[in-house]
């Protein structure tokens, strides 16, 4: 990349109105030291409190997506795994959009697909209904987390949110989610 090209990137994310981009490896480790940072930055510029709380929140789900299911994982040899993976922050008609993307195994898309329609066409109600049944229920077959966070995003998304898998290549394909606050 040029410093030219760079400038070009720059502006493309100026007019997207980022506050956030990362494209890179992710640990747990990163994600609380960007929470952090953040937090500050929607602190400083007013944000009410909920609608924070609510970006925080969506920030560190789609992370931890990332590092627990992103098809590009590095193991370190402190237990710690890098998995890479794109999250930005941004605005649009005054209301903040949270959007990630990693590549996943292509035998995992169909059921993903599925679920992600489901619970973007259910209600307020129907997913404070399934999310009370999930905690009293074991974790979903393959799950490495509780298998609630795509349903706390729907409840605490302002629209239902919008999700693609595009092809990578023959074992893998690019998921992508974008969440409006």
């Amino acid at each position: 990349m040029t410093l030219n090209e760079f400038r070009n990137l720059k502006t493309l994310f100026d007019g997207y109105k980022l506050i956030f981009c990362y494209n890179g490896y992710l640990s747990q480790d990163i994600i609380v030291s960007i929470s952090s940072m953040i937090k500050e930055k929607l602190t400083a510029e007013n944000t009410k409190m909920g609608v924070s709380q609510k970006v925080l929140y969506m920030f560190v789900e789609q992370a931890q997506n990332i590092t627990r299911y992103s098809a590009d994982q590095l193991s370190q040899t402190n237990d710690t795994n890098l998995s890479y993976g794109s999250i930005v922050i941004g605005t649009e008609n005054e209301k903040f959009y949270i959007m990630c993307s990693n590549r996943i195994e292509k035998s995992k898309v169909p059921a993903l697909h599925e679920k992600l329609t489901e619970l973007s066409s259910m209600s307020q109600e129907d997913l404070k209904m399934l999310y009370k049944e999930k905690i009293r229920s074991e974790s979903d077959q393959g799950s490495k987390g509780a298998s609630i966070g795509f349903i706390e995003m729907a409840r605490k998304s302002s629209e239902p949110f919008e999700f693609d898998f595009i092809h990578d290549d023959d074992t893998y394909d690019c998921f992508a989610l974008k969440v409006i606050i």
